[in-house]
């Protein structure tokens, strides 16, 4: 007697994927103070993406949220230029992350390494979401 095979579950609704960047360091011009002018520092960057994962990947790149291009995107929010707050690259980052259609929301978290004396570090971290996260029910920034 052959038995049948298991039924394979319905396609998800409301199915998200997490792309994430961890601890991308970078040497950026950032601060407001007179001694952070002129020279760059250590700044820690992390990236948390929540995208629709409703749609099959395929195993194909075009497919998903490439994090080499996160990464390469959050390098040039702050090559080139000085930036007075951390809170600036925050914002500038998430919203370069929320121009990807596929992507629903974003938590950025921006960490100056040295500038407190006996911390490990002094930052922000923010979370942006699209007007309407599927399954959330609510609205975002």
């Amino acid at each position: 007697m052959q038995t049948a095979a298991p039924a394979l579950p319905p396609p998800a609704v409301n199915a998200l994927r997490r792309v994430f960047v961890r601890d991308l360091l970078v040497e950026a011009e950032v601060g407001v103070l007179e001694s952070e002018k002129g020279r760059t520092q250590r700044v820690r960057l992390n990236l948390d993406v929540v995208t629709d994962a409703t749609r099959p990947h395929d195993d194909r790149l075009e497919n998903v949220l490439c994090y080499a291009e996160l990464t390469e995107g959050m390098r040039r929010v702050m090559a080139g230029r000085h930036i007075h707050l951390v809170e600036t690259i925050a914002d500038e980052i998430a919203a370069f992350v929320l121009g990807y259609p596929e992507a629903l929301a974003v938590t950025v978290r921006v960490e100056k390494l040295d500038a407190v004396a006996g911390t490990e570090s002094v930052g922000v971290e923010i979370t942006r979401t699209r007007a309407r996260v599927p399954g959330g029910g609510g609205t975002g920034e």
